[in-house]
């Protein structure tokens, strides 16, 4: 590695780096790339237009990144799977990132352990201290608060919310415009439009997310949806037949439908009495 100021890409297009810097020759930055004092860019890492690393960051390939993110001090993505079978020295399939996210201070992510990328979508923003384990796949519009961490093979869908401290198991995946509440911690997949205020229990609809969403008109069906599921003690073969007999026809209901049927894990259940919904 050698360490550039002001040089151009291989388009001939003017890049900033800060002379403290480290840039892999094998990096390749597009137009308007800012890089900060002391970051290290190490490997086949790509950087889209406009990306910024304000200091101390660094990235490890292979990675692309897209247009328009922020890497803010400290952050450290592309670092080798925190498994103890993994060779380090194993570049794998490395890490994709989509454009417009924000990595706040001291964020992690791991680069992939299989064939498929650790995968950041766009229009995320990840807080201090927020982790993404090797081998999870974020989709748009997510918000990691402070702390929250998901382990290796997690797959999250769009406009998700972490709340601080809550945590989700690995190979669990969080259906979309889901909420996790402060410290809360989930071991089997969480359903799409539901929230969780406490450990291993679906509490209720996430109606505030739906609402500015602009998907008022769902709410009623994914009610009775989310009655049947969770609070008439059916098993959910039986909760997703009669589901299909009363609702099926909205759109977010047969999403919800879908994403029970394709768990491998399970589905969080709903408190009761005190004590979880058994499947």
């Amino acid at each position: 590695m050698k360490r550039r100021d002001g040089a151009a890409d291989r388009k001939g297009i003017m890049t900033r780096i800060h002379t403290s810097s480290t840039v892999d020759p094998r990096a390749e930055l597009e137009e308007g790339v800012e890089i900060g004092p002391y970051c290290v860019v190490e490997g086949r890492v790509k950087i889209g237009a406009g990306t910024r690393l304000l200091h101390h960051v660094s990235l490890r390939g292979p990675m692309e990144v897209g247009r328009n993110n922020t890497f803010h001090p400290f952050a450290c993505l592309g670092g080798a799977p925190q498994h103890r079978g993994y060779d380090p020295e194993l570049d794998g399939a490395g890490t994709i990132i989509g454009d417009d996210n924000v990595f706040r201070e001291s964020f992690t992510l791991n680069r992939a352990s299989k064939e498929v990328p650790t995968t950041v979508g766009h229009r995320n923003y990840f807080m201090a201290n927020a982790h993404v384990g090797h081998d999870s796949i974020v989709g748009n519009d997510c918000t990691l608060a402070n702390c929250a961490a998901l382990a290796g093979h997690v797959v999250v869908g769009d406009s998700v919310f972490l709340a601080g401290n809550s945590g989700v198991h690995q190979f669990c995946r969080v259906g979309r415009l889901a909420m996790i509440g402060a410290a809360a911690i989930i071991v089997q997949d969480l359903t799409p439009f539901c929230m969780c205020y406490t450990s291993r229990a679906v509490g209720s609809l996430n109606l505030v997310g739906l609402r500015r969403a602009g998907l008022r008109e769902h709410i009623k069906p994914l009610n009775r949806a989310f009655e049947v599921l969770f609070r008439e003690r059916h098993a959910t073969p039986h909760a997703v037949a009669l589901i299909e007999r009363e609702q099926a026809g909205d759109v977010l209901v047969k999403e919800m439908l879908e994403f029970v049927r394709g768990t491998r894990r399970g589905i969080t259940g709903a408190e009761m009495n005190g004590e979880e919904r058994a499947d």
